[in-house]
């Protein structure tokens, strides 16, 4: 984009390496006024909600630039043999500094072995772990870098997981896989974790599942998992006491575990040591593929979920929710809020979710047809008027929630699988490779509405969007071709209240919705407020 003459909304390139020293003036000092205003017309009563401080550990948050060095876990991919998801690391920094990071490399030589399902033996699974390949690698400020695993000199192997070692706090870490059944990008995590949770997953007919455990410690980790699946709670012995190896990776094919099963959700959980605990799913077969998924579990569960874009898509879309308390009934209610101002009031649907069971809920006709545990919302959708849900917890027992999106159409690889958002902050950063895509913004104020602008670092220089605006308890869809951003690009979104954002990567037919990056000094509880009706 230029500098003069850009269409509204479109991103503006920055003179100078400062960040904000840009040409369009006015904006930002309408943008200074009404944060100011802002801050003088909130009413400082005592019905005014209070944000709790933040208690639980999240997978993704970014550090400050001032901090003195940052660490992230990509757990998932593979480096040769099959070659279904290679794993491509992504690496963005948005500061004024370069900087450099050392990558860490933790192949596996061959697949784990797996215990049938049937199985008593407690025997440690079989890994065949290679050495660890170091590398160091330049990332210039305000740029994005990519770097695939398997032409790393001496890494080999079929899987292998990364640890990423940097001088930089504010480094951006995302992880990127592609294969012959699609490809998917997600965050990666910037913390181990004794627990992990999945809500959604699957190894019906023609579905691949694996959950990856990597232990980047020099101590062994001792997990237990447990699967709720179809119905049926399962706790296999070969998966109870796992220990997994000081710096070490461990690939489980739940295909071979949990068998032919439409739903599974899965816990982990450690009875010593810190792990990071990665989903990939394939769905599809050699002639038709539908998608590939991968996403960083749930190290913390939630009594509120929000998912701000995601369920409008051609294929069949479901929402999975995942209990995982051992004796209390989890009560749910799920709210679907039209983008129409003034629609009306639509009843939210009631789920119980038995203790260690999951549920799902349809949002396409007919869809319960596949799986008679599925609750259809369906009739509760406007026809034709998009929407956004969000996830309630009536009786405060914390559950997981994902999105589970399956293409139908052929030559369609969307299928994807991903995590709501139970966060929200006034910055989110993501990483884009090509500028196709969009975000979906929900905010969740109920009484002013959010000023937002994406500013985008490519190759050095930095690009701004005008100022955006998204009204009180709504949602905005935001193209990101439209803007103009650059290939390569790491963005940063900026807003005056805090936002719950999804982004979705990619064009239609290949991309999928997922979870993007918070700053760790901006992030808060999500509050929405409960629907209100005469």
């Amino acid at each position: 984009a230029n500098n003069t003459d850009c269409p509204n909304k479109k991103l503006v390139r920055c003179k100078g390496a400062s960040r904000m020293k840009i040409t369009r003036w006015p904006a930002i000092a309408v943008f200074s006024l009404l944060i100011i205003g802002f801050s003088i017309i909130q009413p400082d009563d005592e019905s005014s909600p209070v944000v709790k401080s933040l208690q639980r550990n999240q997978p993704s948050l970014v550090g400050d630039v001032d901090n003195l060095s940052s660490t992230w876990y990509c757990a998932a991919g593979t480096v040769g043999g099959s070659g279904i998801a290679n794993h491509e690391l992504l690496l963005g920094n948005p500061s004024n500094l370069d900087s450099s990071a050392v990558i860490s490399v933790v192949s596996v030589l061959a697949p784990t072995k797996q215990e049938p399902e049937e199985s008593s033996s407690n025997d440690e699974l079989d890994i065949y772990q290679l050495p660890r390949i170091d590398k160091e690698f330049f990332i210039p400020a305000r740029s994005m870098i990519s770097i695939k695993l398997s032409e790393i000199d001496g890494v080999a192997g079929e899987y292998a997981a990364a640890l990423i070692q940097s001088n930089l706090g504010s480094l951006i870490v995302e992880h990127r896989l592609s294969g012959p059944f699609g490809e998917t990008q997600s965050t990666c995590a910037s913390t181990t974790s004794p627990v992990w949770n999945f809500a959604a997953g699957t190894t019906r007919l023609g579905a691949r599942e694996m959950i990856f455990l990597f232990n980047p410690y020099p101590d062994n980790a001792v997990v237990d998992i447990s699967f709720a699946a179809d119905g049926r709670t399962r706790r296999p012995e070969a998966y109870n006491g796992l220990v997994v190896p000081p710096n070490s990776l461990l690939p489980i094919d739940l295909t071979s575990v949990v068998t032919l099963s439409e739903t599974i959700s899965a816990r982990i959980t450690s009875r010593t040591g810190r792990i990071v605990a990665e989903r990939l799913v394939v769905l599809g077969d050699e002639l038709s593929p539908k998608g590939l998924s991968t996403e960083i579990g749930s190290p913390s569960l939630n009594n509120l979920w929000v998912f701000p874009g995601g369920f409008t898509s051609g294929g069949l879309t479901s929402l999975v929710m995942f209990n995982p308390s051992e004796s209390e009934i989890a009560e749910i209610d799920i709210e679907i809020i039209p983008d129409i101002l003034n629609y009306g009031y639509v009843e939210p649907l009631s789920v119980n979710i038995p203790a260690s069971s999951s549920r799902s809920v349809s949002f396409k006709d007919g869809q319960n047809e596949q799986n008679p545990l599925l609750v259809d919302a369906s009739k509760r959708i406007p026809k034709g008027i998009p929407f956004w849900v969000v996830v309630r917890s009536t009786n405060d027992v914390q559950i997981a929630a994902e999105r589970f999106a399956l293409a139908q159409s052929e030559g369609n690889l969307s299928s994807s699988i991903s995590r709501g958002v139970n966060l929200s902050g006034k910055e989110h950063y993501f990483l884009m490779l090509e500028s196709t895509g969009e975000i979906s913004v929900a905010n969740p104020a109920q009484d002013r509405l959010t000023l937002l602008q994406l500013m985008a670092y490519s190759d050095g220089k930095i690009f701004e969007s005008q100022i955006i605006e998204v009204s009180a308890k709504s949602r905005k869809v935001i193209d990101l071709q439209q803007l103009g951003i650059p290939n390569n690009s790491v963005i940063k979104v900026v807003s005056t209240e805090p936002i719950a954002l999804e982004r979705f990567i990619g064009p239609e037919s290949i991309g999928g919705w997922g979870s993007v990056s918070l700053n760790s000094d901006l992030v808060e509880d999500l509050l929405i407020m409960e629907p209100q009706f005469d």
